[in-house]
């Protein structure tokens, strides 16, 4: 065998060149190319059995292999030929200087990244030209890829579907603040209304604190007038006695409207409305001032009772019920705040939470005259809590030993409201007072 047509078969499969020139070979068919190579290597070294071997496995593989085919045919054709090693090396030496002066020379098919078998692989390396089922797949895939041009006109529609989606919320931002901006210019200025009213209280005020100081001056001045003068003593006495009362008026209506409402009720109670000659108006101011320190003043205490009510700290929150009964809602007061439901059902619940609380703390009296109250107001809240007014007061009867009245309200409850739960707590009630009067 010429060593020269020998020498065109022992050149490697390139995968760098093919790497580079993006031709992907499946798992298979590289592992055929690099059982290729390792063949060449064992002739290079002589090995010629197992150059035979690993031949024949990749024909095996790749029947289409024609160049495996052929360099396998040659070696078996070779035979025993001693003068083998001698070409071998010849050929090698070739193949070297034929690698450095022209580069190696492996022809392959260029298919944009796709998968290209050893088959049109290799028959493009034979007929110099490539496949022509690759190239129309070539340029069938190269439709489909992304193209730089592609990816701006992408982009661009991107952007401006955004610019008109921010162009709508601005629009839409703007017609909302134009309707809100109506809607404000329609409003009265509440800001102007607050600032105006809280203008006022200071005005007020400082009106209140002003007439005070002036008649604590007139005050002076009688007193004065009377040491030093031998004038009528009595006069002076009646005059000085109309303008302290006139002082404490607006004294309380001062700290009234500083918000002080103890210290204000406490002044205003001071004041003798029989020596004060108060005009009508004077009387109004007066009345109005008195009401509003008592509704405020019950109010703190109904809220705090309440919170003591509910830790279940009874005798504390009886205290401030009671003062709420006791001091600030009279009976009066009471009768006035029926005009505001919010008022007198804050008095009358105050009032039946405290006899609840007498009851638990054993002021059994005191729980039935709070029961007796509200009960006999015949307000909304009494009629609305009738039930529980009557068995409670039932069971502060009982309290104090009184089992007849306890048994006959206990009774009322049982007959008036026989489907109630508080029903079923009184038959327990009934049967334990009947059990005292050995019924």
């Amino acid at each position: 065998m010429d060593i020269n047509e020998l020498q065109k078969y022992l050149e490697k499969i390139d995968f760098n060149a093919l790497s580079k020139d993006n031709v992907k070979l499946s798992e298979d068919d590289a592992y055929v190319g690099e059982l290729y190579n390792s063949a060449i290597d064992n002739i290079s070294q002589y090995n010629i059995d197992v150059a035979r071997i690993k031949l024949s496995r990749v024909v095996k593989l790749d029947p289409t292999f024609e160049k495996a085919k052929i360099l396998l045919d040659k070696i078996n054709s070779l035979g025993s030929d001693k003068s083998l090693g001698d070409k071998m090396q010849e050929a090698l030496d070739k193949t070297e200087d034929k690698d450095k002066s022209k580069g190696k020379k492996v022809t392959k098919e260029k298919s944009g990244g796709g998968k290209v078998s050893f088959k049109t692989f290799f028959q493009s390396l034979f007929t110099g030209r490539p496949s022509v089922k690759k190239k129309s797949a070539y340029a069938a895939k190269s439709k489909g890829k992304m193209t730089p041009l592609k990816f701006i006109k992408m982009q661009m529609f991107i952007i401006i579907g955004l610019i008109v989606v921010i162009l709508i919320l601005v629009a839409a931002i703007l017609i909302m603040k134009k309707k809100h901006d109506d809607f404000i210019a329609a409003q009265p200025d509440l800001g102007s209304k607050i600032t105006q009213l809280t203008q006022d209280k200071h005005e007020q005020s400082a009106l209140y604190q002003t007439t005070v100081l002036q008649y604590e001056d007139r005050i002076k001045r009688l007193e004065d007038t009377l040491n030093n003068s031998d004038s009528d003593a009595n006069k002076y006495k009646h005059q000085s006695e109309i303008l302290l009362q006139q002082k404490r008026l607006y004294q309380g209506k001062y700290l009234s409207v500083s918000q002080k409402y103890d210290e204000a009720l406490a002044v205003l109670n001071e004041i003798d409305t029989a020596k004060a000659e108060f005009s009508d108006t004077d009387y109004a101011m007066y009345n109005e001032t008195v009401a509003q320190c008592k509704a405020n003043i019950a109010i703190s205490l109904y809220n705090s009772g309440n919170k003591l009510y509910q830790d279940l700290k009874y005798k504390e929150a009886y205290r401030n019920y009671y003062d709420i009964w006791q001091s600030y809602p009279d009976y009066d007061s009471v009768k006035v705040w029926e005009k505001d439901n919010l008022y007198s059902n804050m008095v009358y619940d105050a009032v039946y939470k405290m006899s609840k609380c007498a009851f638990e703390i054993g002021e059994y009296n005191i729980a039935i005259k709070g029961y007796t109250f509200v009960e006999d107001s015949l307000s909304e809240f009494a009629k609305a809590n009738r039930e529980g007014l009557i068995y409670h007061s039932a069971k502060a009867y009982a309290g104090i030993e009184d089992y007849v009245k306890a048994e006959e309200l206990f009774k009322k409850v049982i007959d008036e409201y026989p489907a109630s739960n508080l029903a079923i707590y009184a038959k327990d009630g009934l049967a334990a007072v009947r059990k005292k009067l050995g019924r």
